[in-house]
């Protein structure tokens, strides 16, 4: 019986120096990331509530943002920040797994996932606001003192469709703060314009109406509530009538964006901007995003990848697939790093 113990032990010992042997040669990336999924109870998400203050209604207005991050795997060896945007009816409490993912993937980063005004928690706070619209100038003043609070000097902004309209306009806002933008179903001008058929023939000719926008503001509400009567609004939300409104809110504020424009504004970006389409988006034309894609600058590195099998939520429903593109622009981000 000890000749057996004696035995089981050396064939321990032997299969730890194997794997220690394998691991060195793949840089460690093994035991690393067996290291993260054991110690996942360790690095939990934490929820946090910024308050901010919106001096555009006055000085005794606050809005509750929420926010959920998570810490680099080693302090030590951070790289930078990931922070998500969400889209228009999401929250950054609908991607938990999104955010495991991206921390397995990408160990070296932190994450901050934000709720913006009209998002996700916050939609509540918006009858206390009398507004018709909520600015894309508002929501990036709002971004910029979160990172500044979490003393984030830049970060990697990922954002999804509306997320993603603002995530371009605070790139060109405050471009010192921007490492890249990965830009997942973005929000583009004129969109419903690349529709294929009669129907992208009348949004063209409508968006040249000078009454458009003033018409939307009372189309926008019926509109979204047929959507919620058809389930396309995100089913993991109660949607009640004050949520309903900060939908309409949100969207005219972004109707506000010329993504043309900003583009040809833009200027230079450590990682780029890189876009990320599904094949199934049944909300952003594929060749919308082939039209924005194109009109990134020359001088800025930019990719654009055509993902097969998803649709418009890729975050929430497909957050392997998005994790994984993220993990390789920051993969080729340090390794252009390590040669500089």
């Amino acid at each position: 019986m000890f000749i057996l113990n004696i035995l089981l032990l050396t064939c321990i010992i032997f299969l730890y120096f194997c794997i220690i042997l394998l691991s060195s040669l793949y840089n460690f990336e093994f035991l690393k990331k067996a290291t993260i999924l054991l110690g996942k109870t360790k690095r939990k998400l934490t929820e946090k509530i910024e308050n901010i203050e919106l001096k555009k209604y006055g000085p005794r207005l606050t809005l509750s943002v929420h926010t959920i991050s998570g810490e680099a795997y080693k302090d030590d060896d951070r790289e930078g920040t990931i922070v998500i945007l969400p889209g228009l009816d999401d929250s950054v409490f609908h991607y938990e797994t999104a955010f495991n993912y991206f921390r397995t993937y990408n160990p070296e980063w932190g994450i901050l996932g934000i709720d913006l005004r009209g998002q996700g928690k916050t939609r509540d706070d918006e009858g206390n606001i009398y507004s018709s619209k909520i600015t894309l100038e508002e929501q990036t003043e709002i971004l910029d003192q979160i990172l500044e609070k979490n003393k984030i000097d830049s970060a990697f902004i990922v954002g999804l469709s509306y997320g993603g309209g603002v995530a371009l306009q605070y790139a060109k806002d405050y471009p010192a703060r921007v490492l890249g933008l990965g830009l997942i179903a973005p929000y583009v001008t004129n969109f419903k314009a690349y529709k294929a058929g009669l129907t992208g023939i009348y949004y063209g000719l409508s968006f040249y109406n000078p009454f458009y926008k003033m018409l939307s503001k009372y189309s926008l509400p019926p509109y979204f509530m047929s959507a919620k009567i058809k389930g396309r609004l995100n089913p993991q939300t109660n949607w009640t009538s004050q949520r309903m409104k900060a939908l309409s809110k949100l969207t005219m504020g972004i109707l506000d964006l010329n993504t043309d424009k900003v583009l040809d504004e833009m200027t230079y970006l450590p990682i780029g901007i890189h876009l990320l389409t599904a094949c199934q988006d049944t909300v952003v034309p594929i060749a919308a995003h082939r039209h924005f894609y194109n009109r990134i600058p020359k001088n800025i590195l930019k990719s654009f990848s055509l993902e097969d099998g998803i649709g418009h939520r890729v975050l929430q429903q497909h957050p392997k697939q998005a994790s994984m593109w993220i993990h390789r622009l920051l993969l080729e981000y340090s390794e252009l790093e390590k040669k500089a």
